[in-house]
């Protein structure tokens, strides 16, 4: 009697590898269970990355459905889930009633149950640190301190959560956060001199302060070096933030890779002919995004596409000819445009965008040495108009200025869409909520 034929063992135990964390979660809680052989290897998927957010922005949040509550009975049902936690998100936000004040009791009992040094990314995004409880505020400057912490994102809280992490942090993201001193995190822990942080990839959308926040990196005394900086995202909301982002840039020019930064909108024609921002001898940058909001009028000036135009004609050859990607991100509201399109203000918005189209596909610059490797040239327009008459207007309008790309051998992709808000949007796989024990 011939046994039938069945799959090896080990062939088996990577059937869960296969699928994702998030799109599969109802498969891996269910394959969890048919066998002991699927057990780990589903639980290590399902629990790798824990998300605390409030599951009713709708109504008052019973104490019963706290985020920490329900992580704390989590922990102590299924003590073997810890081990497998190793990123780790805690979101707020102003729909969220402020849970993380409230939750004074789980939570931090919860948090203890996690070995801090196997944490090797963390999402803190709090509505106001300073209402956080003293003791869950120490957790989270423990998961800075983790000895595996590679990624670090924080959203609204001290920038000093960065002084106390470890040599081990090669990507931060920071947004909105405070570049004051904090004397409560530093007593806290603080990283031993002998520690330096040295940053792969950096990301500062500030909205205020972004002077201060360049001169904590570039201060001596916090130990954190940029020249290995491969790739750096930048939020301008000011006409200075143009210096800002030329320093932290002159410390990376021989490594960064790639660029993405958005320049104040409201720029002035003065600003736009004095503009600070350099790439000069950045002969390894592949990749290049400018987000532009094409039509902000504040003060009834439209130069923020002037801007982007300046700053493209200024670009050395030695840069240009490293390029091989050049994206555009632009914001279009008709309304902001007197006459529409076809009126003096369109007209305006078209000649700088035509020259910037001219500007990376004309031969005669090609000739001159520059643009040499740009493979692809994508625009992305976000609309705030949703009449679809009038998104297609702008689609039709922005592929005639920049025809002169369209009839060269640069791959153009060119994409409208609604506008949508991209400020602290979880990117996070699976909430808390969606996870049972297994």
């Amino acid at each position: 009697m011939s046994l039938s034929p069945r799959l090896p063992i080990e062939l088996l135990s990577l059937i869960p590898t296969f699928l994702d964390a998030q799109s599969d979660a109802k498969v891996l809680q269910t394959l969890s269970l048919t066998s002991r052989l699927f057990l780990k290897p589903c639980q290590a998927l399902l629990f790798n990355h824990i998300i605390l957010m409030s599951p009713t922005p709708n109504a008052t949040i019973p104490e019963v459905a706290y985020p920490g509550v329900k992580l704390l009975k989590l922990l102590e049902n299924s003590p073997r889930v810890s081990k497998y936690i190793k990123k780790i998100s805690v979101l707020e936000t102003d729909f969220s009633y402020g849970w993380l004040a409230k939750d004074r009791q789980a939570l931090p009992r919860a948090l203890k149950k996690i070995d801090r040094n196997q944490i090797t990314s963390f999402h803190l995004q709090p509505l106001h640190w300073y209402s956080i409880p003293i003791d869950v505020r120490a957790a989270f400057v423990g998961f800075c301190r983790s000895t595996s912490l590679l990624e670090l994102l924080i959203v609204r809280t001290p920038l000093a959560l960065l002084g106390v992490c470890g040599p081990s942090l090669k990507h931060f993201e920071a947004r909105d956060t405070d570049a004051e001193d904090d004397d409560q995190i530093r007593s806290m822990s603080r990283r031993p001199a002998s520690e330096l942080i040295v940053l792969e990839s950096l990301c500062m959308l500030q909205y205020l302060g972004l002077d201060k926040h360049v001169a904590y990196f570039m201060d001596p005394a916090n130990r954190i070096r940029l020249d290995k900086l491969t790739k750096l995202d930048i939020l301008g909301t000011s006409a200075e933030d143009d210096a800002c982002a030329s320093e932290i840039i002159s410390h990376c020019q021989s490594s960064l890779k790639t660029l993405t930064y958005e320049p104040f909108s409201d720029v002035s024609e003065r600003e736009v002919e004095g503009c600070p921002l350099s790439l000069s001898d950045c002969a390894s940058l592949a990749s290049l995004e400018l987000r532009i909001y094409a039509t902000y009028n504040f003060r009834h000036e439209w130069h923020c596409l002037h801007w982007a135009a300046f700053f493209m004609s200024r670009i050395p050859a030695m840069t240009s000819n490293s390029i091989q990607s050049l994206s555009f991100t632009l914001k279009f509201n008709l309304d902001e445009v007197p006459g529409g399109l076809n009126g003096h203000t369109g007209n305006l918005l078209y000649h700088y965008l035509r020259t910037i189209a001219v500007a990376v596909t004309d031969v005669a610059s090609t000739k001159d040495g520059k643009w040499k490797s740009l493979e692809e040239f994508k625009v992305e327009i976000q609309s705030l108009n949703t009449n679809d008459d009038e998104i297609e207007e702008v689609r039709l309008w922005a592929l005639n200025a920049l025809k002169p790309v369209l009839e060269s051998t640069v791959r153009f992709n060119l994409i409208t869409l609604l506008r949508r808000p991209i400020r602290y949007l979880s990117t996070c796989s699976n909430q808390l909520t969606s996870i049972s024990p297994g």
